[in-house]
């Protein structure tokens, strides 16, 4: 007797032995679950009709009839696969490992070990026109060209302890493609989700400074913040979590603006940072970027605070600086409003500085973005104001992204020295901005429009 083998049982069960791992290790969903005992159910159905067949035909499984079984079971193991979601062509590897694609980052696993790897590329067109640039140098008034504004690569996980993780991110600078160590960071958080970190990276100080980069409203950062902003530290940091309404942050560092240096190069005592950041409203996954789309109301608040000490010893005479900020963001339907406030001080140098910024984006459809920016600075010597226009395209949200805009730096009250002018960064503003710090230390208007495109894998 020559039967038609019937598949249909074969690839239930090959169904269920593709999906089930995920139910084991906690990855299945409510509607997943109801999925495999659904399965289940019939394959026990399908199992007791093939037992009959079998009573009846004791040579129905020839050579043929396997090796059609065989190809059956893979190409539903196959498809089950992608399925349950492995769409990154991911599967076991050597050595009792797997390897995949989570739909955000390349993903390594394996006993009591993970590291998703991903990395962060920003293309950018820059011009620049400054009013008051010194003809007499040479120099002309419009500058423009191309550059990577960003190049990174990083890689996160757990080790040993799912709870033990870890986080380094390498980056390349815009002038010259030598990398060096951006983030790099050991963490451990325990039961009552209280956390500790330990290496270099950013203060928990200005909340638009500690928005990632990849999810920026504007082509970057604005002018206030990074006039005010303490950047990166080695430092050791505590969070403490309130109840789901709250998440604090309290930093030991070098100081503000103090990457990659050596333990016995730090020209500081000691130095404090502290921050606190409250949901009044919404989840907390929608403080992670300025774009709102349907979204539901939204309202978040911050204040952080940094002081610090420097040695006394040699040129340095020992000031204390203090700084503050406040912050807040709010969404609802397609609109998102972001502002903050800063405030530094120096108790020997005599030194005031005020700033702050406030911007909006309103989404006109999923991809379509307008926003706009207005920036100011009192360095207590002489103000400097800029505001910011232009559009993001979401081609595929922040993973492929264009960014149009425009800045204009108002004519400043007077013209003043670079020193004069020096923000926390120990500078004046970040040159990634596309601005010209040299003129705006004068009393010239200065126009920049930047035309950006990030790709993030």
């Amino acid at each position: 007797m020559n039967r038609t083998l019937p598949t249909r049982p074969l690839a239930l069960a090959a169904a269920l032995a593709a999906v089930s791992p995920a139910l084991a290790h906690g990855q299945a969903t409510a509607a997943s679950e109801a999925e495999i005992l659904r399965l289940q159910a019939e394959v026990a159905a399908m199992r007791a009709e093939m037992d009959a067949m079998k009573a009846g035909d004791a040579t129905w499984m020839d050579a043929d009839r396997e090796a059609q079984t065989r190809r059956v079971v893979e190409e539903a193991i196959a498809e089950a696969d992608v399925t349950a979601g492995n769409t990154g062509a991911g599967g076991a590897v050597e050595g009792g490992m797997s390897a995949g694609y989570n739909g955000k980052k390349f993903v390594l696993e394996g006993e009591g070990y993970t590291m998703e790897i991903g990395g962060q590329l920003q293309f950018r067109y820059a011009f620049n026109r400054d009013a008051g640039r010194d003809a007499g140098t040479g120099d002309a008034s419009d500058l423009d060209g191309f550059e990577m504004r960003r190049t990174k690569l990083g890689f996160e996980g757990t080790l040993l302890d799912p709870d033990l993780e870890y986080t380094l991110v390498f980056a390349a600078p815009r002038n010259g493609g030598d990398f060096f160590i951006e983030d790099a960071i050991i963490g451990y958080t325990f039961e009552n989700g209280v956390g500790l970190q330990a290496g270099l990276f950013k203060l928990p100080f200005a909340f638009e400074e500690l928005l990632s980069s990849k999810r920026q409203l504007a082509a970057d950062r604005g002018l206030s913040t990074e006039f005010f902003t303490l950047n990166r530290a080695e430092q050791v940091q505590l969070s403490v979590p309130v109840a789901d309404v709250a998440k604090t942050y309290l930093s030991f560092s070098d100081g503000g603006n103090r990457a990659n240096t050596g333990a016995l190069n730090d020209a500081t005592d000691y130095a404090l940072t502290g921050r606190a950041q409250f949901r009044l409203a919404g989840d907390w996954g929608q403080v992670k970027d300025l774009v709102a789309f349907e979204d539901e109301f939204a309202l978040f608040a911050g204040v952080a605070g940094h002081v610090e000490k420097a040695k006394d010893q040699g040129g340095l005479d020992g000031d204390t600086t203090f700084a503050y900020t406040g912050d807040a963001v709010m969404k609802v339907q397609n609109l998102a409003l972001m502002g903050a406030f800063y405030g530094a001080s120096a108790d020997d140098a005599d030194l005031n500085q005020l700033g702050f910024l406030a911007q909006a984006g309103y989404n006109l459809t999923e991809k379509l973005q307008p926003f706009a920016r207005y920036d100011f600075v009192d360095n207590d010597v002489t103000d400097v104001s800029a505001v910011t226009a232009g559009f993001n395209y979401f081609f595929n949200g922040h993973k492929a992204k264009f960014t149009l805009d425009g800045i204009y730096v108002i004519e400043p009250d007077g013209d003043v020295d670079a020193g004069a002018l020096g923000g926390l960064n120990g500078g004046t503003y970040s040159s990634g901005l596309g601005l010209d710090d040299d003129g705006l230390n004068g009393d010239d208007s200065m126009f920049a429009v930047r035309a950006q495109f990030q790709l993030l894998f």
